[in-house]
């Protein structure tokens, strides 16, 4: 079988790439769907070196104050990454949400405070959908 080996991250290329996108965008009118578009990719960056379960370089892009559409895009990505599912009862759905809110804790501690906010929005929507489904009949409309 013939493996194809991946790149390795660069985390110091991306704080310099991420302006040069942005000054460009921002001239052709197309920055808050690149940021989108941005957000959505930093969800496949690998772990940190350090063991935070995202690279700091990622977690700074995402933090920044200005970074509210990538962290939209970013939270739009996780939730889609789940792809199609069957009822649970809730179970899976608080699964994720407890997997969020451990993210969320450990960005936090790492200072990273308007991230840890936007995995903590998404683990409330998992927990809304945990006490949903596990309320509702499946068998019923």
């Amino acid at each position: 079988m013939n493996r194809q080996t991946l790149p390795s991250y660069d985390g110091g290329a991306l704080a310099p790439w991420l302006e040069a996108v942005k000054r460009e965008c921002e001239e052709t009118g197309h920055l808050e769907v690149a940021m989108t578009k941005v957000g959505q990719a930093l969800t496949h960056v690998p772990a940190d070196p350090d063991g935070l379960w995202i690279h700091r370089s990622a977690a700074t892009a995402l933090n920044a104050r200005d970074a509210e559409d990538m962290r939209d895009g970013f939270r739009t990505e996780l939730f889609n990454v789940r792809g199609v599912y069957g009822f649970t009862a809730g179970k899976e759905e608080r699964e994720i949400a407890a997997k969020y809110r451990a993210q969320a804790e450990a960005v936090d501690v790492a200072g990273f405070h308007r991230l840890a906010t936007t995995l903590r929005e998404l683990a409330e929507s998992y927990e809304y959908e945990a006490e949903r489904e596990s309320s509702r009949d499946p068998y019923g409309d």
